[in-house]
């Protein structure tokens, strides 16, 4: 069944690019195939990985950074009413600011390394980590908290059998919904004062109007971002298995 999704989808795509590509015969539409051979090539050569890895490693390290901070402040907004109103009105003011829009801040005080554009990525998935965190914390039902101090449970047996279950979901929504920015917001970062990372080699393929290896980037930057969603999918499934319990399975 997803093997037939998978051709549809495939065909839905292919048909109209090679019409569009038979109708206009320029160079920046070439054919489907001359794309697949071109990524093949690309493999071969080496070079597309290094900037497919340094990609990685930055936005793996913003998203590890976000979630180093959002995870224990979301939840000390969510059991602390005073910590809530104090830093919720603060969260509410950047949260709507495009984080694009700080990079050349970021890149004065923390320099043109991989840190400025780190803290960009983190920025993006920190913000509504932390509100989705507060509000799951916040949401939790209140016979849980009662039975917890019924049964003289400690904060830490608190923290992993209640609040983190609470907040896994909510965690993950937002990896979903938040990755695809991310990504979107490091292809920027990279055309600055870097020679790595897909977002240069996209960018520098078009300057040089080699318009297949800017389409082979293309094609490497969403199976990074593919890569990423499918992974999440896995930690999740692994974290949360009642999930994957059939809702007429469950009692």
């Amino acid at each position: 069944m997803h093997k037939c999704y998978f051709i549809k989808s495939a065909l839905i795509l292919l048909i109209p690019w090679y019409i569009i590509a038979f109708s206009f015969s320029i160079p920046i539409v070439p054919f489907p195939h001359l794309i697949v051979k071109e990524v093949f090539l690309e493999l071969l050569r080496g070079e597309v990985l290094i900037h497919l890895v340094v990609s990685l490693y930055r936005v793996l390290s913003g998203i590890l950074l976000a979630l180093i901070v959002a995870i224990p402040l979301g939840i000390l907004m969510g059991l602390k009413n005073t910590t809530n109103k104090l830093l919720t009105p603060i969260i509410y003011l950047f949260q709507p600011v495009p984080k694009i829009a700080l990079l050349p801040i970021f890149l004065v005080l923390f320099g043109i390394g991989d840190l400025s554009k780190i803290l960009i990525v983190s920025m993006v998935i920190f913000f509504p980590a932390v509100l989705m965190i507060k509000d799951s914390v916040a949401e939790i039902n209140y016979h849980y908290v009662e039975l917890s101090k019924a049964y003289n449970l400690s904060k830490n047996q608190v923290l992993v059998d209640i609040i983190v279950p609470s907040i896994l979901p909510g965690i993950f929504s937002t990896l979903r919904i938040s990755v695809g920015i991310s990504l979107s917001v490091l292809f920027f970062s990279e055309n600055f004062a870097t020679d790595y990372g897909i977002g240069y080699y996209i960018m520098n393929s078009w300057i040089m109007v080699n318009y297949l290896r800017m389409y082979t980037g293309i094609v490497f930057i969403s199976l990074l971002g593919i890569s990423l969603y499918k992974s999440i999918e896995i930690i999740e499934n692994k974290m949360m298995p009642w999930k994957l319990v059939a809702p007429s399975n469950r009692s």
